[in-house]
């Protein structure tokens, strides 16, 4: 008879990760309380809460209070098409006032809101480098909290934290009287609000990492401890050169991708050459 060498926290976790992952227990369901598992498998209770910290870290379970039971995580999938943001044709509904991203995110079958927020602050090291300026320099960051949801299946659930941050002649920079990018509301404009003011993008530098995530952006995604974030900042420069803005967008990683589409581009061929060879 073979024995089994696993510890007693990896048996009842590897048996509720089966069943989570066989569909025995389905997103939102409630698994089995301590209690009932720890007669079930006749172990100690920090043993069940072992397992359950280990399935949290894992992703796939809610954390729970005190020996209440834990529930299934629902899964989140939802894409963030690098290529096509701001590039080329800009995909906002102007008329219902819905931004690229949430013309996007609905197009996957989800419903999509967002809460703005501007504030003055003084640039942290990253932002500063990012933006080529000071550490501590006073920067406008325009910060949207971006949710999604699916009606009678998921509700509104944070997908993402994306900041914007520029310096202050950008920023106050008006239209018709107003500045636009200081609102604290949903705001769509025909190409976007950087080019309605005027101000021409040329480049566009991307940098992608994964990462722990802040107190406060764990607390602004609801993540589950030992959540990973992913963080992608897209540094705008304009037509003189100048790095006119930075829009970190950070998000859950069970939740959201990068996704590129990159046509390659390769060498012109010398055809005599080749029929020489």
């Amino acid at each position: 008879m073979k024995v089994d060498s696993r510890a007693r926290w990896q048996v009842v976790y590897d048996d509720l990760r089966e069943a989570i992952e066989q569909g025995k227990y389905a997103a939102g369901d409630q698994l089995p309380s301590e209690r009932e598992l720890v007669e079930r498998y006749q172990v100690a209770r920090s043993t069940i809460r072992n397992a359950f910290t280990r399935l949290e870290q894992a992703g796939l379970v809610s954390a729970g209070a005190g020996s209440l039971g834990r529930t299934v995580r629902s899964a989140l999938e939802i894409s963030f098409n690098a290529t096509k943001f701001e590039v080329g044709e800009y995909q906002e509904d102007v008329v219902r006032g819905v931004d690229q991203w949430a013309n996007d995110v609905e197009h996957q079958g989800w419903e999509a809101r967002q809460h703005v927020t501007v504030t003055q602050r003084a640039a942290p090291h990253q932002v500063a480098r990012w933006l080529e300026t000071e550490p501590g320099v006073r920067l406008y960051r325009r910060r949207r909290i971006r949710s999604v949801r699916r009606p009678g299946a998921i509700e509104w659930t944070p997908a993402m934290v994306a900041d914007s941050w520029f310096p202050e002649d950008v920023a106050t920079r008006q239209l018709n009287g107003v500045a636009p990018l200081l609102e604290e509301r949903d705001i769509t404009m025909p190409g976007g609000i950087i080019r309605s003011l005027g101000i021409r993008q040329v480049k566009f530098i991307d940098e992608l990492r994964s990462r722990m995530p802040s107190d406060e952006e764990a607390e602004l995604l609801l993540l589950p401890k030992g959540t990973p974030v992913g963080e992608h900042a897209r540094i705008g420069i304009d037509d003189h050169g100048k790095r006119i803005r930075v829009l970190v967008s950070v998000f859950a990683g069970d939740r959201q991708y990068v996704r590129y589409e990159l046509a390659p581009s390769y060498p012109a061929v010398d055809e005599k050459r080749e029929e020489r060879s």
